[in-house]
């Protein structure tokens, strides 16, 4: 075959695509505009063996971070008997890629505040060079293919922005598709880190397909051997074992919701004990192991196709080989980490990016993040994200003292539904200058809302300008609405009477007018 070729002709065949004229997100406006804060907003792509991961965050200088949208598809990017990436594969992945870059867009990230990392198969492939060059010619993305200890250190940073382990001696075990990570940090620094060619999606393509789930363990038990992992494991020692990405997480979601234990019927729990979330015991791991392996009970892959869904063709291999690593490392607990390899490349930018930064913030800072998860789902929390974002236009907030906290209890209360006032005892306590930073504060999320919740400003984009007439929000929008006239009057109609009433708040407060424009794409 001649790669050389192949690369040529997945080249041209996307240069075609790529070239297609798309709408402008700039906005030209007039020379009032006010200069907004530099952009917040970070992105990492993990171009991984089975998928492509897409995380998007908006970021504060103290360490925290929330995180805006994720994005994955699943792209398998085999390598051939040659161990070549195919053209197929790169087709799939360069498709993706623009995927990823259209959602940056959307979102206001910086192609500057963006890291582009791939990991086992492109590591091992004989032609990475050549599909990294085409990456970047036809989408600017640099790709930095990580080593396997550079990824275990990357994992490791991860794992420090879920889980308040910054001070303990962490062992971080990642099963990926192609490979399992393995590192041993404390406070940020990483004493080893290394890289088995133990993934789930490759045992499964050599082993399970066959159900040879022996002559696997056996493959398992050897390469973790030769390695030497046990006596490095070993001399560095561990207070804590925490696994993270998708394969660990699911097994950790089957333990507490009891598929292990025989309490799952049609994905629904029937009975179930009060787990620890976020982790499991060796022996939960091994009755769950039991479970998987027993092809023999009637009904026992149909059930295990509707829990696991498109990760059940894998969760085999990927339990067996966590098991192997529990009895070869002696874990006997193993905490989970949500965060992994993206979260840790948003980490280290971060780090280069603020002075100060600080490795350990985020872990605090996520446990609120996850207590309003928990209530709300992550379709109302995406919504609040991007209610917080039209408010902030850009900036972020800081921490809070006790008066600060009572506000912002307030403003909750008052985000919605009856506007506050202002002689209620409830306001008493504070002076008249925080009562009118509240009143300004309280207007702007109460339009937020109704602005993220409306479909005529569906945005990209959005610009903040004053003058003398008042204020001027400008909104270019996705798609072309060419048939509808962009002017303010015509965008208040379609709102309704909410968006008036609260146009009359702004009055009353700011003193002067807010007027909202929308752009159709081609007047932008």
């Amino acid at each position: 075959m001649d790669h050389c070729s192949d690369y040529l002709s997945v080249s041209a065949q996307l240069s075609e695509e790529l070239s297609e004229p798309r709408p402008s997100m700039a906005i030209n406006l007039p020379p009032m505009a006010v200069n907004v804060p530099p952009s917040s907003r970070f992105a990492s792509i993990d171009m991984g063996t089975n998928s492509f991961k897409l995380l998007i965050v908006q970021a504060d200088p103290s360490g925290k971070f929330l995180i805006i949208d994720r994005v994955k598809d699943r792209v398998l990017l085999g390598l051939n008997s040659s161990r070549f990436i195919s053209k197929q594969s790169q087709l799939r992945s360069l498709q993706c890629l623009q995927n990823f870059k259209q959602v940056m867009e959307s979102n206001d990230v910086p192609f500057q505040h963006t890291r582009c990392v791939a990991t086992a198969a492109v590591r091992e492939a004989e032609n990475r060079e050549e599909f990294s060059r085409m990456v970047y010619e036809n989408l600017g993305f640099e790709v930095d293919v990580l080593s396997g200890e550079e990824e275990a250190r990357l994992v490791y940073l991860g794992v420090l922005q879920f889980l308040p382990i910054f001070d303990k001696q962490v062992l971080t075990v990642d099963i990926g598709g192609g490979s399992t990570e393995f590192a041993i940090g404390k406070q940020g620094r990483v004493a080893f880190g290394t890289s088995l060619k133990l993934g789930h999606v490759k045992l499964t393509q050599k082993f399970a397909s066959n159900g040879e789930i022996a002559e696997m363990r056996e493959f398992m038990k050897l390469t973790i051997e030769e390695s030497g992992l046990v006596e490095k494991v070993k001399d560095c020692g561990f207070d804590v074992a925490v696994g993270s990405s998708g394969t660990i997480k699911s097994i950790e979601n089957a333990i507490f919701n009891g598929f292990g234990t025989n309490l799952v019927y049609n994905n629904e729990v029937l009975v179930k004990e009060c787990k620890k979330e976020w982790g499991f015991s060796r022996g939960e791991l091994e009755g769950l192991v039991g479970m998987l392996c027993d092809d023999g009970r009637e009904g026992e892959n149909v059930k295990r196709e509707r829990f696991f869904k498109r990760r059940s063709q894998f969760i085999v291999a990927g339990a067996v080989l966590l098991e192997e690593i529990f009895k070869a490392l002696g874990i006997e607990e193993m905490e989970v980490s949500k965060y992994a390899l993206g979260e840790g490349i948003i980490a280290e930018t971060l780090a280069n990016v603020y002075n100060g930064y600080n490795l350990n913030a985020n872990a605090r800072w996520w446990s609120t993040v996850h207590l309003a998860t928990r209530f709300n789902g992550k379709k109302r929390m995406k919504s609040a994200t991007e209610c917080a974002r039209i408010a902030n236009n850009g900036g972020h907030l800081n921490g809070y003292d006790a008066e600060e906290v009572k506000l912002i209890a307030l403003l909750t209360k008052h985000h919605r539904k009856k506007f506050p006032k202002y002689d209620h005892a409830s306001f008493m306590e504070f002076s008249e200058e925080v009562r009118q930073k509240f009143r300004i504060l309280c207007v702007i999320i109460r339009l937020s809302v109704i602005l993220q919740q409306s479909q005529p400003v569906n945005f990209w984009k959005m610009e903040c300008s004053h003058s003398q007439e008042g204020y001027r929000l400008a909104f270019t929008e996705v798609g072309d609405r060419s048939s509808l006239p962009a002017t303010s009057q015509n965008v208040a109609e379609e709102l309704g009477a909410e968006l008036r009433q609260e146009q009359a708040y702004f009055k009353k407060v700011f003193q002067q007018e807010l007027m909202i424009v929308v752009l159709s794409a081609s007047e932008s």
